[in-house]
C-alpha cells in the first residue's frame, strides 16, 4: 500500500512539475533590457515600463517611431522594476503589462497605492483575455494580446500621451 501511495504521489508531483514548466515556457514574459532614447537633459521625459513579449515590444517600438522626430527623452524599463522609479522625474509613465485573473500585478498595485496624487501621469495598457479592466481613478486600456492590434493600441497610447506631454 505504501508503495502504491509513493507511486501516486511521485506521478502527481511529476505531472505538476511538467505543467509548471509548460506554463512558464508558454506564458512567461521576457525581461525587458532597459534602454534610453534621446538625452536625459530634454525638457519632456517619458518612462515606459513594459514586460517583454512580441506585442509589448512592438508597442514600445511603435511609440518610439511616432515620436522619433520630437525632443522627448524616453527611458524604457522592465515593468517589474517599477519600485525603483521616482515618479516626480517624469511627465508621463506608460505601463504595458499583462493582468491575470482580472487583477493587476502586485508591483503595479503597490506603485499606484504609493503615488495616489500622481495618477494623472499614468497610461496603462493591460493585455488580458477579456476587456474592461479597471482600477479606481485610472483609465486602463485593456485588450487581447493579439499582434495584429499593435497599431490600434499604439494609436490609443500615443493619443493619450500627447494629452500629457504637449
Amino acid at each position: 500500500m505504501k508503495r502504491i501511495l509513493k507511486i501516486i504521489f511521485s506521478t502527481v508531483l511529476i505531472l505538476f512539475a511538467g505543467f509548471w514548466v509548460w506554463h512558464e515556457y508558454t506564458y512567461a514574459m521576457d525581461t525587458v533590457i532597459p534602454f534610453e532614447v534621446n538625452k536625459a537633459e530634454l525638457k519632456t521625459k517619458v518612462l515606459i515600463a513594459s514586460q517583454g513579449s512580441s506585442l509589448k515590444d512592438s508597442l514600445v517600438q511603435g511609440i518610439m517611431r511616432h515620436y522619433q522626430n520630437d525632443s522627448i527623452y524616453f527611458k524604457i524599463i522592465d515593468a517589474y522594476t517599477m519600485f525603483t522609479v521616482n515618479i516626480d522625474k517624469w511627465d508621463a509613465l506608460v505601463i504595458i503589462n499583462s493582468w491575470e485573473y482580472r487583477n493587476p500585478p502586485s508591483n503595479l498595485k503597490k506603485f499606484i497605492q504609493n503615488h495616489p496624487d500622481q495618477l494623472d501621469k499614468l497610461i496603462i495598457l493591460s493585455t488580458v483575455g477579456s476587456s474592461n479592466m479597471a482600477l479606481k481613478d485610472i483609465d486602463v486600456i485593456s485588450g487581447e494580446s493579439i499582434i495584429e492590434k499593435t497599431s490600434e493600441y499604439t494609436n490609443i497610447i500615443v493619443e493619450r500621451l500627447d494629452k500629457l506631454i504637449k
